[in-house]
Order: C-alpha cells, then sequence, then structure tokens
C-alpha cells in the first residue's frame, strides 16, 4: 500500500488547507498529468487532486469528527485555516471552524479550570495557546484584569490545553496511521 502523507501534521494540515473550489479533471488530463512525472504539479506526486484530494481530505475529516469533542476542537484549533473573509462584507475575521473550535475549548475549559469568570479572558488565553502572537497582558489590560490573575489563569489553562491537545494528537495519529507513513 502506498502512503500518502509523510506524516500526521501533512495529513491534518492538507485536510483542512484542501480548497473546496477544486474542480474534477477529465479522466485523460489525469493520466496526462501522470505520465509527465512526480514534477509536473500533480499535488506533489502523490495524485490528491481534483476529486481525489476532496476524497482523501474528508477522509481525514471524518476520523477528526469521530474524536471526543475536547480533541476534535484541539485539532480544529491546531490546524484549521485562522482567517477568512466574510461572505457577505468582505471583511476579514476568524474563520467559522476556528471560531467554534476556540468557543468549544473556551465552554470546556471552564469546567475544569476554575477562577477566571471573564469568557473573553478565557479565550483570548486559548487562542495564545494556538497563535503565539496573540497579547494576553494587552488584553488583560483592557479589560482591567490584574496581571498576577491573569498569568495564573494562563498556566493552569494551558496545562490542561497541553494535556488535552497532546492526548488529541495522539489519538489522530492512531487513526491516520494507514494513511502515514511508519517512521520506524
Amino acid at each position: 500500500m502506498t502512503t500518502l502523507f509523510n506524516n500526521t501534521h501533512d495529513a491534518l494540515t492538507f485536510a483542512f488547507n484542501y480548497s473546496s473550489q477544486q474542480y474534477a479533471i477529465s479522466p485523460m488530463a489525469k493520466l496526462a498529468l501522470q505520465g509527465a512525472g512526480a514534477g509536473a504539479g500533480n499535488g506533489r506526486g502523490k495524485g490528491l487532486i481534483a476529486l481525489d484530494g476532496a476524497a482523501q481530505a474528508g477522509m481525514i475529516l471524518a476520523e477528526i469528527e469521530r474524536l471526543p469533542s475536547v480533541q476534535r476542537a484541539c485539532i480544529t484549533a491546531r490546524y484549521a485555516i485562522r482567517t477568512a473573509e466574510c461572505k457577505c462584507c468582505g471583511s476579514e475575521g476568524l474563520s467559522e471552524d476556528y471560531r467554534n473550535a476556540i468557543g468549544n475549548l473556551r465552554e470546556l475549559c471552564s469546567s475544569q479550570v476554575t477562577g477566571m469568570s471573564l469568557r473573553i479572558m478565557r479565550e483570548t488565553i486559548i487562542r495564545a495557546f494556538y497563535e503565539r502572537r496573540i497579547s494576553i497582558l494587552k488584553k488583560a489590560e483592557e479589560l482591567r484584569i490584574a496581571k498576577s490573575t491573569v498569568y495564573d489563569q494562563k498556566r493552569l489553562i494551558w496545562g490542561w490545553l497541553s494535556k488535552v491537545d497532546a492526548e488529541a494528537q495522539n489519538l489522530i495519529a492512531d487513526k491516520l496511521q494507514v494513511m502515514v507513513e511508519s517512521l520506524v
């Protein structure tokens, strides 16, 4: 069996970044691309073009959907496209998948880590776990929350996130191992 991805990260990145704007190519064009060799731009030589790529991305995303909600949210927060253009006004904001994953983690976190009652601060701390450019301190100043409180909550929330994110990575790696080359 030929493997399609070098590792789980590559498989997840492919699935979350696969464009739904792809279109099917004719069987004749597909044969021409295969005959031209891997350097012809045919999906990195793996054959993941058009409907083949959509099917592969769909299979990976289906495995993610089978994960428990907290692990599914972690994988989505880590790999989903973070920003997208608004369909109605054209402005850029958080993508729906990423926004939903962060929101789910925010709510799940509140039952695991107590002490931070402001949802927006919890959300900022969670986003900072996945996006290193987010400033927790700046948001704390805006909300007039003591720096010590925010850093204490960051330590607790990031400790919880580190644990569940690692579990999520292990679970999805097990589920995708057939598609990924063995690194042994």
